[in-house]
């Protein structure tokens, strides 16, 4: 009898719905938008110490802090979902995408200045300048590397690895020059535009943590929300995602952050 029930029992387990990648599930979008707390700070003119000749002629300027004259938008801020579980994606992801993603060497410029990469894509790097340029990447996971970019010669990569935090691009010929790329190994992650605003859409439903992040500072570690402040380790909030849309609204971030 003994027996009979235990058979019994792993023949029903074994009949139950097991949680797997084909397991149904329930998405979300989360939007949101980064606010500067007071007026928005000027441009600083940078000092070209490089080519000057041709570099010296774009009055180029600091654009490290991008906050929008009027609504006080933070441009260029990051969220991303920051797990090391696999994260379930909505099947109309593809997996890889197929589409490059291009940065460019513009005016002794870094155009854009944050991209979105996931593991496995096409990054490639180009120049429009008729000046030498080179691209620095200090990535952690994957392995880091420098390599001068002459024109019309593009490099391409693909990283294998997602990285905890945005990796720094720098210009080795040319100090002022940087960027940032953002490699997950899902879609989840977004740049705010310059009024501030992000969204991150078919997010799968659960509590996930997500990481806020700004090159000024690094990790975002306090976000004001509708008159409460958050405090975020390492710039991480897990949020609860339990409707179709999560609205975030304005989250403010204190001048004192974002400091030089």
């Amino acid at each position: 009898m003994k027996r009979l029930f235990c058979l019994t029992f792993l023949f029903c387990l074994c009949g139950l719905p097991q949680a797997g990648a084909d397991a149904p599930f329930r998405w979300t979008t989360i939007r949101g938008r980064i606010v500067f707390d007071g007026p928005a700070p000027e441009t600083t003119k940078l000092e070209i110490t490089r080519d000057e000749e041709f570099c010296g002629q774009f009055a180029l300027r600091d654009e490290s802090l991008l906050v929008h004259p009027s609504d006080g938008g933070v441009k260029n801020a990051v969220v991303f979902l920051r797990t090391r579980q696999t994260v379930p994606v909505h099947p109309s992801y593809a997996q890889p995408p197929r589409q490059t993603v291009h940065l460019d060497n513009v005016q002794c410029r870094f155009v854009p200045r944050i991209q979105l990469l996931r593991t496995g894509q096409t990054w490639e790097v180009g120049s429009t300048d008729p000046i030498a340029h080179n691209v620095a990447v200090y990535a952690r996971r994957n392995d880091p590397f420098s390599q001068v970019i002459p024109r019309n010669e593009p490099l391409r990569h693909t990283f294998s690895r997602p990285e905890s935090v945005p990796v720094r691009i720098d210009c080795s010929i040319h100090a002022w020059m940087r960027a940032w790329l953002v490699i997950t190994d899902h879609p989840y992650a977004a740049v705010t535009d310059e009024h501030g605003r992000f969204e991150i859409a078919r997010v799968p439903q659960g509590t996930w943590p997500f990481r806020f992040w700004h090159e000024r500072c690094g990790p975002l570690t306090k976000l004001h929300q509708a008159g409460q402040t958050r405090s975020l380790k390492s710039g991480i909030w897990k949020l609860d995602l339990s409707d179709d849309i999560l609205d975030l609204g304005d989250l403010t971030v204190d001048p004192e952050l974002l400091k030089p």
